[in-house]
């Protein structure tokens, strides 16, 4: 089944195919002319037989203006082992290079420690020297950005180290995750959002804390821009609020009229909200709340 966790790596590679060229640089050393030209193109590897093979993405990079490419990338999220790629990969690569009739390479984003040590084993197909061992984007392998400058300037990539647990998720980490965030929903504000809600539905509780804490308050050098963006944030905690709120009620037996279910569900003031929880606890009946 395909998930928000699978495709947020893909989503961003066909938002901006350029992270590609990045990773293949500075992740794995592959020398890529400075003046290219890059595409997302079909992901379909298909072959006279029945069956179809389908990559996550692939990338055409072609140099200077030139409309024949000069490498190919397949790109694929693997969230769990499965054996089964490690027969299809040679297809998409081969595939791929048959097709394009220039140097290929097959990268895997793999946010899961055993998974990405997994997929980085050689496949050996048997005939000598003919043997794929994937660039797998995911723990274990060298920080692709390390300060909140660099995360400016690649803030695609930084996004997508993020997605792929290359960093950790301590609070250094998160300051320059933060800054790509800024950085990107600056320009745009919708894409912006996108990618916050991303790395959010990968962290964990603690780290969200402290990305929302960045988000909200901003460091030295980066903030969020955008207040309609800063106030669906607060809107969303407000919200978060109200529900646990009502369902403390629910807990201690108290009816909720709609009037105050509606009063309740209507509020942001996050201080108001965290004042009637406090209430709650002791209180007799639910218009006891807002005395």
């Amino acid at each position: 089944m395909v998930t928000a966790k699978h495709e947020s790596p893909i989503q961003i590679i066909r938002d901006a195919p350029e992270v590609v060229v990045q990773l293949l640089r500075t992740g794995f050393g592959v020398d890529v002319p400075d003046e290219v030209t890059i595409r997302s193109t079909s992901e379909a590897c298909t072959q006279l037989a029945p069956t179809a093979y389908v990559a996550d993405n692939v990338v055409e990079i072609c140099e200077a203006a030139s409309p024949e490419p000069t490498i190919g990338v397949v790109a694929e999220t693997q969230l769990a082992k499965d054996p089964a790629k490690r027969g299809t990969w040679p297809v998409y690569l081969t595939t791929l290079h048959a097709r394009v009739k220039c140097p290929c390479y097959l990268l895997v984003i793999c946010p899961v420690r055993s998974v990405a040590e997994w997929a980085r084993k050689p496949i050996r197909i048997g005939h000598p020297g003919f043997t794929l061992t994937p660039y797998v984007v995911g723990p274990g392998m060298e920080p692709l950005v390390t300060s909140t400058d660099e995360a400016a300037q690649a803030p695609e990539l930084t996004v997508l180290a993020t997605l792929a647990n290359v960093m950790p998720a301590d609070k250094a980490s998160l300051e320059i995750t933060y800054a790509a965030l800024a950085t990107i929903e600056n320009k745009d504000e919708k894409t912006g959002r996108l990618y916050t809600d991303m790395v959010m539905a990968v962290l964990s509780k603690a780290a969200q804390s402290i990305l929302e804490e960045y988000v909200t308050t901003g460091t030295a050098d980066y903030e969020f821009k955008s207040e309609p963006f800063l106030r669906t944030r607060a809107e969303g905690r407000a919200e978060g609020e109200a529900e646990s709120l009502l369902l403390v009620l629910d807990g201690r037996g108290l009816v909720v009229s709609d009037a105050a279910r509606e009063r309740i569900m209507a509020c942001r003031d996050e201080s108001v909200l965290r004042a009637w929880l406090r209430r709650a606890g002791t209180i007799g009946s639910t218009d006891e709340l807002f005395r």
